[in-house]
C-alpha cells in the first residue's frame, strides 16, 4: 500500500526526517511512536504532500507521489485526520462531512454516492447525526474527533492517516475512537497509519510499529514484540499511561 525510502524533509532550517524508512501493506494498523518532536507530524504531512519531500521516495500503491500536491494524493486515494481536529467551526457538522468529499463533486451519480456516504458516517457516529445541522465548534473535543475522522472518510480513502486521534481527550472517549479505527480496518479494510502518544493503546490495536527519535526509525516490529519491548516500555508505556487506558 504504502512504501517509504530513505525520505528526508525540513521543518523550516529543522533537519526533522533523516532518511527514513517504511512501509504498509493492505489492510494492516502500523503505529509511529515517538516523543514529541520526533518528527511524526512532519512525517504524515510529507506523506500528504503538505510539506515537500527534500530527497528519498514515496510510493502509494506502487505510484510515486513525491512532488504531487496534496488534493492529488488525495484523489490517489490517502487522506489525513490532522492534529488537533481542524474543522471548520462556524459551519455545520454535515458542511465538514461534504467538504471531505469535495473531490467527488462532479456528476449526478457521484453526488448520490456522497449522499449515501454521508448517511454511513451518521450509521458509524450516531452523535454526528444528532447534531448534523450544529455548528462544529460547539461540539465537544470527542464529537469533534469523530467529525474529523468523519471527513477524511467521505474521501473514501484505502489509506488513512490518523495523528493524534486521543488527543485532549477523556479516556472513555479515547476507547471509543480506538474502537472506530478497528472497525474501519474490520469492515472497510481501511489501512492506517497511526500516530499516537497514547503508545499502549495504538500497539494493542495495531499489527506492527516504529519507533521514532530526532528523525530517525530507531526500531521498528509487531505491536506485540514493541508492548514488550524493555526500552520502549521504560520510554513510552510507563506506569500511569497503562492505568489510564485500562481505567
Amino acid at each position: 500500500m504504502l512504501k517509504i525510502k530513505n525520505i528526508n524533509a525540513y521543518y523550516g532550517k529543522v533537519h526533522a526526517l533523516k532518511n527514513v524508512s517504511l512501509h504498509l501493506k493492505p489492510g494492516e494498523i502500523v503505529t509511529l511512536i515517538g516523543a514529541n518532536g520526533a518528527g511524526k507530524t512532519t512525517l504524515l504531512n510529507t506523506l500528504s504532500g503538505i510539506i515537500p519531500t527534500a530527497s528519498g521516495e514515496i510510493a502509494l500503491e506502487g505510484r510515486d507521489v513525491v512532488g504531487h500536491t496534496a488534493d492529488r494524493i488525495v484523489s490517489l486515494g490517502l487522506s489525513q485526520v490532522p492534529e488537533g481536529r481542524q474543522v471548520f467551526n462556524p459551519l455545520t457538522v454535515e458542511e465538514n462531512l461534504e467538504l471531505g468529499a469535495y473531490l467527488r463533486f462532479r456528476t449526478r451519480r457521484e453526488k448520490g454516492e456522497i449522499a449515501a456516504d454521508l448517511e454511513k458516517m451518521f450509521l458509524m457516529f450516531p452523535r454526528l447525526k444528532e447534531r448534523r445541522r450544529q455548528a462544529a465548534g460547539t461540539l465537544s473535543g470527542g464529537e469533534q474527533q469523530m467529525l474529523a475522522i468523519g471527513r477524511a472518510l467521505m474521501a473514501r480513502p484505502r489509506l488513512l492517516l490518523l495523528d493524534e486521534p486521543s488527543m485532549g481527550l477523556a479516556p472513555l472517549v479515547v476507547q471509543d475512537i480506538f474502537k472506530v479505527i478497528e472497525r474501519l480496518r474490520a469492515e472497510e479494510g481501511t489501512t492506517i497509519l497511526l500516530v499516537e502518544q497514547n503508545a499502549r493503546a495504538a500497539l494493542k490495536v495495531a499489527d506492527r510499529g516504529y519507533v521514532l527519535e530526532t528523525g530517525k526509525v530507531i526500531l521498528e516490529g509487531k505491536a506485540s514484540e514493541l508492548l514488550e519491548n524493555k526500552d520502549v516500555q521504560r520510554a513510552y508505556l510507563g506506569r500511569d499511561k497503562k492505568e489510564i487506558w485500562e481505567r
